[in-house]
């Protein structure tokens, strides 16, 4: 009972003072998802949220501050595609937009290195998504350092720079993984908005989601993977309507006023 009202004081607290979504909630939805697949969502973005609004788990952040303005944090999984990611990367230089990209270590490789350099090299954040994309729930603890170490390695061989932000994939996190990631000195994004573009393959079904819920100080999930063309096609009408609306975007160090490499 004591935890379940420390989390509704802080989030009346930040909804009061702030004026806008609170600090702790994952949102995104759509009529195209089917029962079964949302009552797993509401239950995961629950069961997630709790123990960070309860203060068990530190150093993870789920969006930036809203009182700054209408501000926001572009950022892409399960990079590096040379198709897709090339695309994503073609569209934000069109806008003059930088990005945060979450890559997996283990295709970044020939072509795919070259779009992870590309990445980097037009001042996007190059940053760790895993080596191999596993639940990190289900890893031991060295099996978790094992893929933080490698990915890790992998990204400064392309790009020059170890980089300190992480996500998890799938969002995994319990206890053990966070105290792992908190040892090896890890700072863990997760997202307020869920653009649903893993699940929906519609881009005018990912337009409406993303700009009906936004709020100042998101940070904006988005894929740019093999299986991600729907989002590629959304991704210019999201840009230009959040634009319109007076949104800048941000780099996810910029956002939160924290070093992306160590």
């Amino acid at each position: 009972m004591k935890k379940l009202f420390v989390l509704l004081l802080a989030i009346v607290q930040f909804s009061f003072f702030t004026g806008c979504a609170p600090l702790y909630e994952i949102r995104g939805e759509s009529p195209l998802l089917d029962a079964n697949l949302t009552r797993f969502l509401h239950q995961w973005r629950e069961d997630t949220v709790r123990p960070i609004a309860e203060g068990d788990y530190a150093n993870i952040y789920l969006r930036g501050n809203g009182a700054k303005g209408k501000t926001l944090a572009l950022t892409f999984d399960d990079s590096p595609d040379e198709n897709n990611t090339d695309k994503v990367l073609d569209i934000l230089k069109h806008y003059g937009i930088k990005a945060s990209f979450f890559m997996i270590g283990s295709p970044m490789v020939e072509s795919n290195a070259t779009v992870t350099k590309r990445a980097f090299d037009e001042g996007h954040l190059v940053l760790n998504h895993s080596f191999n994309h596993p639940h990190f729930t289900k890893l031991t603890h060295e099996e978790i350092t094992q893929e933080l170490q490698t990915a890790s390695a992998r990204i400064e061989n392309v790009t020059g720079c170890a980089p300190r932000f992480f996500r998890p994939p799938y969002g995994a996190i319990n206890q053990q993984v966070m105290d792992t990631l908190n040892a090896q000195g890890y700072i863990t994004l997760l997202w307020s908005l869920d653009s649903l573009d893993w699940a929906i393959k519609d881009k005018d079904a990912i337009i409406e989601n993303v700009t009906t819920h936004i709020q100042p100080g998101d940070i904006l999930l988005m894929h740019s993977s093999r299986s991600n063309h729907a989002s590629v096609e959304a991704l210019p009408q999201i840009i230009e309507r959040l634009q319109n609306r007076g949104y800048r975007f941000q780099r996810l160090d910029e956002m939160l006023e924290m070093k992306a490499y160590r």
